[in-house]
């Protein structure tokens, strides 16, 4: 069975120990780069974070006209973080995709800044709804992220009138959720990408500070997301402590 599979990484970051050494990010932008072409051979796709957990971090952008540099042809897909910009920042990055070619833009709040104030004062579908007013969802593809299960209606009802191209969710855990998010989205004609934590040793603390309890598939993750792929066409996967046991399983989903 073939399976699409979007890899998720995390852009090096810009400070460690508190303090900024161009010496040290250069080497790990070059690590992050070599590991995303190396990944890229196995994925459909690779999506870059924008400053995860509210930390600092390489610009998405920047890195993505470097793989491309690298030949790395892969579509790349970018977070866009609210509570680090303004409208004007929003239009900037989204501008600056297009013309990096960045083939979707996740719209998200994020995590609060572990450092500074948080700017974003506009709900993540408004400003699918603003960028569409503006035309720009006729030159890249705008996604919203959605929880892991169905629980407020309210909200739901905002991100479906929002009309994104797709629902990217958090870390899902459960088969029967993901069903009840795809017969939602369904009659709405949005897309669904569900994300999966690979379960790893590494990953535990991960999974604990979101509390995801990966028990359903801890044993047999590859079921796990080919189930989930027959029920939509991408499946996003993330393993946020180890590149080495993400790159395992998708080796592993990729062989069968």
């Amino acid at each position: 069975m073939d399976i699409k599979v979007i890899y998720e990484m995390n852009p090096p970051k810009v400070l460690y120990n508190n303090y900024f050494d161009s010496k040290v990010i250069i080497k790990n932008i070059d690590l992050f780069l070599s590991r995303t072409k190396r990944i890229s051979e196995y994925v459909d796709g690779i999506h870059l974070t924008d400053n995860v957990l509210g930390i600092p971090r390489v610009s998405s952008l920047m890195i993505v006209s470097m793989l491309k540099k690298m030949g790395v042809s892969k579509p790349i897909s970018c977070t866009c973080r609210l509570y680090d910009k303004n409208l004007i920042s929003v239009f900037q990055y989204v501008t600056d995709s297009i013309i990096a070619g960045v083939y979707s833009i996740l719209i998200l709040r994020g995590d609060e800044p572990v450092i500074g104030n948080k700017i974003f004062d506009i709900p993540p579908t408004k400003i699918i709804k603003t960028l569409s007013e503006h035309n720009f969802d006729n030159f890249i593809k705008l996604d919203l992220s959605f929880p892991n299960s169905i629980e407020s209606s309210i909200k739901v009802k905002k991100k479906l009138e929002a009309r994104p191209r797709a629902f990217v969710t958090q870390s899902i855990s459960s088969i029967e959720n993901l069903k009840s998010i795809v017969e939602l989205s369904k009659p709405y004609n949005i897309d669904v990408i569900p994300c999966i934590m690979c379960p790893s040793k590494r990953n535990e603390v991960s999974a604990k500070n979101i509390g995801l309890d990966w028990s359903s598939y801890v044993n047999e993750p590859e079921k796990f997301v080919y189930n989930a792929s027959n029920l939509t066409d991408k499946v996003l996967l993330c393993s946020p402590n180890s590149f080495e046991d993400g790159l395992d399983l998708v080796r592993r989903l990729k062989k069968n």
